[in-house]
């Protein structure tokens, strides 16, 4: 498993081997602010997070926009209440290693032991009960 190492938009820097040495579940969340159904699906994840961060669970939004469209990442994340971390892929470094296909949104579940167990492309209503049923198992 690649690891990686990115900013937040509150400044701290998260690193993906930290979260795998914490024996946490990660749950990569690939999106960009002009994505209809990652808007959509940002309030399941942010559930998602409250309910199980407690247990392990940790949500890392890595947002795929350009320079064009970063600036409004972090107003993004205060006005919809997003709690878990939110990094900004400059360089799509990321983006390369775990989303090739570069689609938005993107999920890849990570578990305890740092291997990858789901992935999911895209978002339709009703897609987070098996998130969430993924999740559970490696919890």
């Amino acid at each position: 498993m690649p690891d990686f190492a990115l900013a937040d938009v509150s400044g701290g820097e998260v690193r993906l081997s930290d979260l795998i040495a914490k024996q946490q579940v990660v749950y990569l969340d690939f999106w960009a602010t002009w994505c209809g159904p990652c808007a959509a699906e940002m309030p399941q994840l942010e559930h998602l997070y409250e309910t199980y961060k407690g247990r392990g669970l940790v949500v890392l939004g890595i947002s795929m926009d350009d320079p064009g469209t970063m600036g409004a990442v972090a107003s993004y994340v205060h006005r919809n209440g997003l709690t878990f971390p939110v990094m900004i892929d400059t360089d799509s470094r990321v983006t390369g290693l775990y989303n090739s296909t570069r689609s938005a949104p993107y999920g890849v579940l990570i578990d305890r032991s740092g291997k990858i167990v789901d992935e999911h492309p895209g978002y339709s209503p009703g897609d987070e009960i098996n998130l969430e049923n993924r999740i559970k198992e490696h919890l």
